[in-house]
């Protein structure tokens, strides 16, 4: 079992304690605010769908790979017979837990905006650390793109969206395989080669970039863009806010990530990103490959501030020089009364009470993922 590397102690300080229950009070609460949900989800399942009708909109526990599984969720199709975007949901956790089966009525929600949604689940603490997770969002990812056509999906308009620890699983595993990616086809391998140019951007290059051969890793499919919500990028800063909240011994995240300086960073997507600061400065590839992003973080958020969104949004913003940003789309949005789950609640079903902030993130998940391909 992954825990047995680092001792787990419960904290005897009595500041620590107090703030222990205080976190602990948050979580009950915040159960019941999740009751209203539960109604709402056992109202849609067995009375608005019904058992039939399930079936037609979801296939579930499909295995992708040897420990785990996933769901897929269903969109009416285009009358004009063509294939709609995925999204790939990554739910949060603290990378030590959670299930798929949360997040039914949210992904119904995307899929009747005319997704196809897939909603994988994964290892997580302690079974595995955090490889075993990469290992599993990257044959998720490899899946969904391998029987894109048998679930009507477009293999070219593949999202993954996460939450929380979800957003930092799906941003570390697909940065990180771009990233490699460039730097493979920009070694002296390739150094008299063509310049490598994804089919997404240029169909005449497409032979080039299906051809796996003789590469020395199985790279991911082009991911078109990335929503990342709520999401921990800087593992070591986080980790200060969690002990300020006086929660750091009983989190799973120092532990999935090794308990060590060197795990921190290596498992921190910005930290990522500025190892590799002269591929943004100069790599033609890196700029062809790099998805459209979408950040957002609610400002009320006390579980993971909102200044891990920023400085992601920032130091990107730094890293790329003023002439290729305008090749790039890197998105933003705060929303000033949303706490930490409501990026994910607010797209669930709740048949009690209807949010504002519900429309507001639809339209800007639609015009994210929307964008006329011409301007993509």
């Amino acid at each position: 079992m992954a825990q047995t590397d680092a001792e787990f102690n419960l904290p005897y300080n009595p500041t620590r304690i107090i703030k222990i229950n205080i976190a602990i009070f948050e979580i009950i609460f915040g159960w019941f605010t999740y009751l209203p949900m539960i109604v709402s989800y056992l109202y849609w399942r067995y009375w608005k769908v019904g058992a039939e009708r399930f079936k037609e909109i979801v296939s579930v526990d499909i295995p992708y790979c040897k420990s785990s599984k996933l769901d897929v969720y269903h969109p009416t199709k285009k009358s004009n017979g063509e294939s709609s975007p995925i999204i790939i949901f990554i739910y949060g956790g603290s990378w030590s837990s959670g299930t798929k089966l949360i997040y039914t009525t949210l992904a119904n929600t995307l899929r009747e905006l005319g997704y196809v949604v897939v909603v994988p689940d994964y290892r997580k603490y302690p079974e595995v650390k955090i490889d075993g997770m990469y290992e599993d969002i990257r044959d998720a990812i490899k899946w969904t793109h391998r029987h894109a056509s048998e679930i009507n999906g477009d293999p070219e308009l593949i999202f993954v969206m996460g939450h929380s620890a979800g957003a930092q699983l799906a941003a570390q595993v697909v940065l990180s395989d771009i990233i490699e990616q460039v730097k493979y086809h920009e070694s002296n391998q390739y150094a008299q080669s063509p310049p490598f140019v994804s089919k997404k951007h240029d169909p005449s290059m497409k032979e080039i970039q299906n051809n796996n051969n003789n590469k020395p890793r199985d790279f991911l499919p082009l991911v078109e863009g990335l929503l990342l919500f709520s999401g921990v990028y800087d593992i070591a800063s986080h980790l200060i806010h969690e002990t300020s909240r006086g929660v750091e011994k009983v989190s799973a995240m120092s532990r999935a990530m090794g308990s060590s300086t060197e795990g921190y960073k290596k498992n921190s997507p910005l930290h990522l990103i500025e190892k590799h600061e002269s591929l943004f400065a100069t790599s033609d590839d890196l700029l062809d490959l790099w998805p459209r992003i979408l950040l957002l973080h609610g400002q009320k958020d006390t579980t993971v501030g909102m200044d891990q969104s920023a400085s992601m949004f920032n130091t990107l913003g730094k890293l790329f020089s003023m002439e290729r940003r305008q090749e790039l789309d890197v998105r933003m949005r705060l929303y000033k009364r949303m706490a930490h789950g409501e990026p994910v609640t607010s797209l669930m079903s709740n048949m009690f009470t209807k949010k504002s902030e519900k429309n507001l993130l639809l339209k800007d998940i639609q015009e994210f993922i929307d964008l006329p391909q011409d301007d993509a």
